[in-house]
């Protein structure tokens, strides 16, 4: 059957076929947090290969458009025991503390090194300049709670890639496989 302005599928269908990749670690998930994994065993030194069910570069969200609680930034007016207790008491409990502490103790931290790879998380054109949500100094965008500034408004469409890049640079070769698999060797 053919519809009226379809495209034809321009990659040979291989059932069948098996692809083979020797690894140390499997991570499953191209996301955020899979290749953010596969980068970090690479770094490691161990052999790396990352799953998943599309293109690693634009599988799943986009990206994100914020990203907290990043208590560690330069801009933040709360502590992260603090915002613990806060969350704790508004959740009656049903958090877990620790990972909430170590989340707001590094989120800035990450942001910094997913900025080195290449993410956005400034705004560096001044599109926003003068906004209330904005620190001129850094030039960070606050998202919700703008007084406490520890929410960081980000360019999460450009994570994926950055992510991909060094997946590439960080010898997780096996993880960084993007789109059709090449042709199989006959």
């Amino acid at each position: 059957m053919s519809y009226k302005g379809a495209v034809e599928w321009p990659y040979e269908l291989r059932y069948g076929a098996v692809n083979s990749v020797e690894s140390d670690v499997l991570v499953i998930g191209g996301g955020i947090a899979g290749p953010w994994a596969a980068i970090e065993a690479a770094r490691r030194g161990v052999r790396v290969a990352l799953v998943e069910e599309s293109d690693n570069i634009s599988s799943g969200p986009s990206g994100c458009d914020h990203w907290g609680p990043a208590l560690d930034n330069p801009c933040s007016k709360i502590t992260p025991d603090e915002y613990v207790e806060i969350v704790d008491a508004g959740t009656r409990g049903y958090i877990n503390g620790v990972m909430e502490y170590i989340n707001c103790n590094d989120g800035y931290r990450a942001m910094l090194e997913l900025e080195k790879m290449g993410g956005k998380i400034r705004d560096d054109s001044d599109e926003f300049k003068g906004a209330p949500f904005r620190d001129e100094e850094t030039k960070l965008l606050f998202a919700y709670d703008y007084e406490n500034r520890h929410t960081i408004r980000v360019w999460g469409q450009t994570f994926k890639l950055a992510l991909y890049g060094e997946m590439l640079r960080s010898d997780a070769r096996a993880a960084a496989r993007a789109g059709p698999c090449p042709p199989a060797a006959d």
